[in-house]
Parts: structure tokens; C-alpha cells; sequence
């Protein structure tokens, strides 16, 4: 007979932790709406801020358009800069080189490239050659 107390006892706690359980979930769905947020949001901005976004957007094409990426080869005297620049188109004739001078120096510059990431893979492959050259960011005049 205490066995059958014990069923008993046992599958009262269940009904009772099925019933507890439903009025759980019940109060949980009920509830929750009364305190969610609601959808409507309204911003007060003042109209000088879309117009400096404007300007910023402006501001960031043109630089982007004026601002390229270039490969130095070589900076110092005429006769090895010359010398670097007929060096530089053997050996990559794929890549456009110029020769500019800024007093007194001469530079050797290689290719005009907009992304920095084709630069430096670039860069990469002619530091096997040219183990002083770097990446330089540029401005069109």
C-alpha cells in the first residue's frame, strides 16, 4: 500500500508541474505584448545635418577620384634613375614607369593603381627586383 502512495504522490507532482507549466506559457504570451516596444519611431533632425552628409559624400568622391596609388622605384641622381627606368620597363612592360624630377632628385614611379590591395601584391612582385621600392599614395595635380 505505501507503494501505490508513492504512484500516487508521483503523478500528482506531474499534473501539478503540467499545470504550472501551462500557466507559465499562458501568462508568458499574454504579458509580453503589454510590454514590447512599439514600431513607430520618430526622429526630429535638424536639415544642416543632411546637408553636411551631403558635403561629406561630395568631399569623399572627389578625393577618391583624385587619390591613386603608386609604386617608387628608385630616388636619387639622373644616371641611375635612367638607368632603373629602362630596367623597370624590361622587365615589366605591362606596368607604366615615369621618370619625374623633384629638386634636386629624380624619381622612378611604376603604375597608377586606385585599389591599395593591387598595389601592395604589386609591390610584391617588384621588391624581388627593386628591394627599395614602397607604395606611395598620390593626388592627381
Amino acid at each position: 500500500m505505501i507503494v501505490n502512495k508513492k504512484k500516487f504522490l508521483f503523478f500528482c507532482f506531474m499534473k501539478n508541474f503540467l499545470w504550472n507549466y501551462l500557466i507559465l506559457l499562458l501568462f508568458l504570451f499574454t504579458v509580453a505584448p503589454v510590454f514590447s516596444q512599439r514600431e513607430n519611431i520618430n526622429i526630429k533632425q535638424d536639415s544642416k545635418v543632411d546637408s553636411l552628409i551631403q558635403k561629406k559624400i561630395e568631399l569623399d568622391r572627389t578625393r577618391f577620384d583624385n587619390t591613386y596609388f603608386t609604386l617608387q622605384l628608385y630616388y636619387g641622381d639622373v644616371d641611375t634613375a635612367k638607368e632603373t627606368l629602362e630596367r623597370s620597363r624590361e622587365m615589366y612592360p605591362h606596368i607604366p614607369v615615369e621618370l619625374s624630377f623633384e629638386t634636386p632628385n629624380y624619381k622612378v614611379q611604376a603604375g597608377r593603381f586606385k585599389d591599395k590591395l593591387i598595389g601592395l601584391k604589386t609591390l610584391d612582385t617588384v621588391k624581388r627586383n627593386f628591394p627599395s621600392a614602397f607604395l606611395l599614395t598620390r593626388r592627381k595635380d
